[in-house]
Formats: structure tokens, sequence, C-alpha cells
């Protein structure tokens, strides 16, 4: 028994003790029974409605317990389509017919729990460094059921195995950055985190794309390894050499969606040795296999990929396979199932657990990059020494006065609204594909995902926001009084958090930052004009009165105006006509359509829009993902 079988059978054991120790008898016998997978006619077809196409054309096969697979064919064959459809990941614009049966059961969401699957991109924040990532993935894979201890150990164990120990304290990074872990580490990161909940499947696509043989077969090795404990891997690989080839149990070639031949790798060279097909020099096994069945061979080919797909079907090696699936779906059909447990250890899952855990990778992901929240910091408590200067002198009780106060309390409104509101245009989008992978393997919910990406926000926002209006509120000179502070810096923070729900909602509602982009700007206008300001809120048209109720900027502008003006008995009108002066801060208030009893109003309406905006960007997350 090589070191990987040892670290997964330690695996085993520290997993499964933690489960008994909690009475989970379940979890402990579904740690050591194993899983095959069998498939029977399956058509596969995926598209939109004005482009539709069958990818995948009544194939059969099978995945037996403790076999390495490795799927390959020319490209467009059907390779990441079967795989996919395999490990109930398929898109939402996919179609599938025919049976697909995991130890007899009809395939459905608890794939997720019973199988692992590796993209052939990686995803990953690649702010947190690899402990970081792995402890992470092992409290939201094993929940809170492991205890630290035990989590650290398996940590270690696995990162030890594959050969990242050195990278513990190392950023992942990103594209740009300057220390980032290589894309073999990537990948053997991606299949340490995918062993943490010990599948009984694993699903690979691609994993050794651009690896050097060296990493390459290290990679292969650690899969053998975990197949000797009883599970089963699936690979796409891309024309292996000889010696990764013969590493592997069995071998499925595809030739335009249909079964070119499944096997054992020796059992393949006499069956393609029949066809009497000239090999050329220099050629490696696969590149042959694969050649042979390409759509793209030359005319002068006497047999065609179709005809070797016949052959296959007529063969012995098929009509083995169709004994296991047939046996398989007898047995099923008569009511024998397999009692495995679907991740008892999730299972006992706390909501709020999964929820910290997710906030505190956020926190860690916004804290680590400047650029997204301290140079804005940096770049608010500019622009707020800009504003209190040039208003420094400007606040006084009088006519000149009023209009200076009325025009800082636009700049202090929207500097609140519209820079939050852009800024956060690009977080979901950012985010939403690795969003929606975590999300298919079932690790937290969409209303998880979303309340912990504006949680992590969260410190930020009350940062910015409150430093702003503090610093102009001081350079300023505005109303010196408690009450008028802090119902300023109440509404500040709300029109903040307001501006962001907004952005969050355009963010999730469209596929692209500049799509959101052209849609918010119209509405950006509406926001400006129904802040009260520009115009008499009553000298709106009667069939537009409705638009200021939509617009937080209004709220915002007569609550903090209430807070200014409220109580002000005196205004001096020299110099000023007496029909056109305004004598105290009811006047002021009133030239703007504000009122003082509204006080409380506008505050419950700045609350209810949050609410509002954060409930349609919720709605609109899940639709996007349900169609993914």
């Amino acid at each position: 028994m090589d070191e990987t079988t040892t670290l997964f059978s330690n695996q085993s054991n520290s997993t499964g003790s933690s489960v008994a120790s909690s009475g989970t008898a379940c979890a402990t016998a579904a740690v050591d029974e194993t899983a095959t997978l069998v498939w029977h006619n399956l058509t596969v077809s995926c598209g939109t409605q004005d482009s539709w196409g069958t990818i995948l054309h009544h194939v059969s096969g099978s995945l037996l317990p403790g076999s390495l697979v490795a799927l390959m064919g020319p490209s467009g064959a059907g390779k990441s389509t079967l795989m996919t459809a395999l490990a109930y990941r398929s898109s939402a614009n996919t179609t599938i017919t025919g049976e697909i049966r995991l130890n007899g059961e009809q395939t459905g969401p608890f794939m997720y729990d019973m199988t692992g699957f590796i993209y052939q991109d990686e995803l990953f924040c690649g702010a947190l460094t690899v402990g970081e990532h792995m402890h992470l993935m092992a409290r939201l894979k094993l929940g809170p059921s492991l205890s630290t201890f035990e989590r650290h150990r398996l940590v270690n164990e696995l990162l030890t195995k594959a050969g990242l120990q050195k990278c513990y304290h190392t950023r992942i990074g990103e594209v740009g950055q300057r220390k980032t872990i290589s894309g073999g580490e990537k990948k053997r990161l991606a299949f340490a985190i995918e062993l943490l909940s010990r599948p009984k499947i694993l699903f690979c696509d691609e994993p050794t794309t651009g690896l050097d043989s060296f990493s390459a077969r290290q990679l292969v090795q650690m899969m053998q390894g975990l197949t000797r404990s009883g599970a089963s891997v699936m690979c796409t690989i891309h024309q292996p050499s000889d010696e990764l080839f013969y590493m592997f149990d069995s071998v499925l070639l595809l030739s335009n969606g249909r079964v070119g031949f499944m096997g054992k790798p020796h059992e393949a060279k006499q069956f393609f040795g029949r066809f009497d097909l000239a090999r050329p020099q220099n050629c490696t096994t696969t590149e042959f296999y694969i050649k042979c069945l390409s759509s793209n061979r030359e005319a002068s080919d006497r047999l065609k990929p179709e005809a070797i797909c016949d052959q296959y079907e007529e063969s012995d090696i098929y009509h083995q396979q169709e004994l296991i699936i047939s046996s398989e779906i007898l047995l099923s059909r008569h009511g024998y199932r397999h009692n495995f447990c679907r991740n008892a250890l999730r299972d006992k899952h706390n909501w709020l657990y999964t929820l910290n855990c997710l906030i505190r990778r956020n926190f860690l992901q916004a804290h680590r990059n400047p650029q997204l929240h301290y140079m804005k910091l940096a770049q608010r408590i500019v622009i707020a020494v800009l504003v209190g200067l040039c208003f420094s002198d400007a606040i006084e009780l009088s006519q000149a006065g009023a209009q200076a106060v009325q025009g800082i309390i636009f700049l202090i409104v929207s500097e609140n609204t519209f820079l939050p509101m852009y800024a956060v245009l690009s977080v979901f989008p950012e985010s939403f594909p690795l969003f929606l992978r975590e999300r298919k393997a079932n690790l937290y919910s969409t209303v998880q995902f979303y309340i912990a990406q504006i949680l992590a926000m969260l410190p930020f926002v009350l940062l910015e926001s409150t430093s702003f209006i503090l610093i102009v509120y001081y350079l300023a000179h505005l109303r010196p009084t408690m009450l008028g502070l802090l119902c300023t810096v109440g509404a500040c923070v709300l029109v903040m958090n307001v501006s962001m729900a907004c952005g969050c909602f355009f963010s999730t509602m469209f596929p692209s930052v500049p799509m959101a982009m052209s849609y918010l700007v119209p509405f950006d206008y509406i926001l400006m004009i129904t802040s009260g300001i520009f115009i008499r809120i009553r000298t709106i048209p009667k069939a537009l009165r409705w638009l200021p109720f939509i617009s937080w900027m209004m709220f915002a502008s007569e609550a903090i105006s209430i807070a200014q003006w409220d109580g002000i008995s005196y205004l001096d009108c020299e110099g000023i006509p007496e029909r056109a002066c305004l004598h105290d801060g009811d006047d002021v208030l009133q030239q703007y359509s504000f009122g003082s009893s509204h006080l409380a109003l506008d505050f419950a309406a700045l609350i209810m829009q949050y609410f509002l905006y954060h409930g349609l960007a919720l709605l609109f997350l899940r639709r996007r993902a349900s169609k993914s």
C-alpha cells in the first residue's frame, strides 16, 4: 500500500471516529461502502431555442468500484458532456434521456454529496493562502462535527501527500499578482480539496492539462491511491503518454457522441489491431486511437469512425458491459438498493456555521485587496476634506447660508449614492463562476452566499460613510447639535447601504457590468431629479408622482434637511425682498416640499428600500443560478 492509500485510510479513520463520537452510526457505514455507477442508452442534447443539438447518442457503460477510467476522444466527441451528466452537474439547458444509476438508484441531487468533481479551470479565492483555503473547505465540506485538532491533522496530511506543505502560507494568487502557486500546484490543491469529503466517485476534467510529464504522473498516482481505497475515478485526459495510458484500469473512447471502445488498455490494443490501420511512426498509442476515431481523417482512409463504433457494439467486450448494466438495472427494478448514507456529515451542518465560514472568506478577500476598500476609503477622505473646506465659510443663518446647506446636503447624499452603487456592480459578476461551482457541489445555498457577501462588506461601508460625514460635518461647521449629527450620520449610513443594495440588484439582474451600467445611468437621473433639491416634489406631474418613492435620495435629503433646519427660528433677510425671504427653518423645508414631521417616515422608507433592493437582488441571483 503506497503513501496515498495510507493517507486516505487515515482520513477515513479520523472522519469516521468524529462521526461515531456524535452517535451517527449511519455515517460510519457510509465511510466503508463502495459505489457502482452505470448508464444505459444515454442521450444528451443541449443548446438554446435557436440552436439545439444532440451531443451523445445512446451511450452505455459502467464505472465499477476501485477503478481508474480514462475518458478520451477527439475534440467535440462529448467527453465533458458525458462526465458532467454522470456527475449530475449538467447545465440547465441540457436534456438527458436514458438511465444513470448509482448503486441501483436513479441519480439525483444526492450525487453532490457522494461524488467529487475537479474542473479543468481551477477557481479559487486568490487572496487566501493554501492552508486557509484548505481549512475553509474542510469546514464547508465536513461541518462542525470534525474537531479543530482532527481538521488540522486531516488538512496537514492531505497537503503533505499532495506536495503542498511548503506552500501552506503562500497565497493562491490570481493573474497579475506577484506571488502565486504554480498551475501544477493548483491542480494538486483541487485534488486535495475533493479528498476532504472522501467521495465515492471522483470526476476529473483534464486534470493533467498544462502539467509536465512528472507532475502528470504524480497526479495519476494520487488517483491510483484513491481507487485502492475502494473509490472510483473517471477523468478526461488529452493524449497521455504510453506510460500514463497503461496506468489506467479502463479506457472509454468516444467518437461523435458514440462509444468507440470501453475496456482495459490491453484490450483496446487487440480491438484496434483487427482493423489493419496503419500506425504512423513516432505516434503514441492514444494518438493513434484518437486519429482512428476522428471525423477529420483523410478521405482515403477506408474505415470510418462510425464503422469502428458499430464494430464495438458487436464485440464481446460490449456485451460484457451490457451484462453488467442489465444486472444493475434488473436488481434496482426488483427493489434492491445499497443502503448508502447521503453524507450524514453534512446533514449535521449548522446554517449559521456555514454562513460564518463564508463571511470570514469574503472578509479576508476584501481585506487583502486594498484597491477594493482601503483605496476607496482614502479617496472618500480626500473628497470629504475638499468638500468640507469649500463650505467651511459658507454655512450661516442667512439666505445664502440656506442655499449652501442644501448644496452640501446634496453633495453628501450623492457622494454616498453613486460611488458605492457603481463600486459593487462587479462584485457578483466576478464571484458568480465560483459561487455557481460551489453551489453545484452543495456547499452552501444562494441565500448564504448573498448574505455573506453583504455582511463581509458591511465594516468597510460603515467605516467609509462615517469617516466621510464626520469630516464634512466638522469642517463645514454644520449644525452643532448631537441630534443633528446623529440624524445626518444615520441617514448617510442608510443611503450608502441602500445604494449598495441597488447596485447589487443591477449586478445580479444583468449578466455583465457594461450592460448593468447602461441601464443604471438613466436610473441615476431619476434619483437626482427626484432628490428634492432641484425641483419641488409637489410640482412634479401627477402621472410621475410615484417616482420620488423609489428615490432614497429624496428621503435622505429630507431627513438631513430636517436635522439641520428643524427648530431654527430666525434667518437673516438683509438685502432680500420680503416676499422672497426665508424667515426660519420651516420656510426652508417648505421651499423644498419637505416637512419637519416626516423624519421617522424618511428613515422607515430608507430601511424599507434597503430590504426591497436586497430582496430583488437575491431573487435575480437565484434566477440566474437556476438557469446556469
